[in-house]
């Protein structure tokens, strides 16, 4: 009697140790989504910016200096409301790795006016 319940808990343990295994590798290959939504407010000598600008994104492994990661993403004439923006940012596969990311943040007011003005810090 002891060898048959001894032989049913080791299969027991088995199945259980397998199921969980296959549960974590199914787990563990399932892609992460490197997309996000970023929302800021801009403001312009002190006062909420109201009108059309052109905002473009860059993302950093470093807060000075460093290496851009990814590629460069502009909203080109977006409204601004109370200074109010909300954008959908994805930088492609394989930009969040767990190292430590930084986004940096041009605007071009009014849209298509001028150059570009880097705000700080990252």
């Amino acid at each position: 009697m002891k060898r048959s319940f001894r032989q049913s808990s080791n299969a027991l343990r088995a199945l259980v140790l397998s199921c969980g295994l296959a549960i974590s590798a199914a787990h563990g290959q399932a892609p992460t989504d490197p997309s996000f939504t970023y929302q800021g407010v801009l403001k312009q000598l002190g006062s909420a910016y109201n009108g059309s600008a052109d905002i473009r994104f860059t993302l950093w492994d470093s807060a000075a200096g460093g290496s851009q990661i990814g590629s460069t993403l502009t909203v080109a004439n977006a409204t601004l409301v109370n200074g109010l923006f909300t954008v959908d940012l994805d930088f492609g596969p394989g930009t969040f790795n767990g190292q430590g990311r930084w986004l940096q943040i041009a605007v071009r007011t009014p849209a298509g006016a001028g150059s570009f003005t880097t705000l700080t810090p990252r």
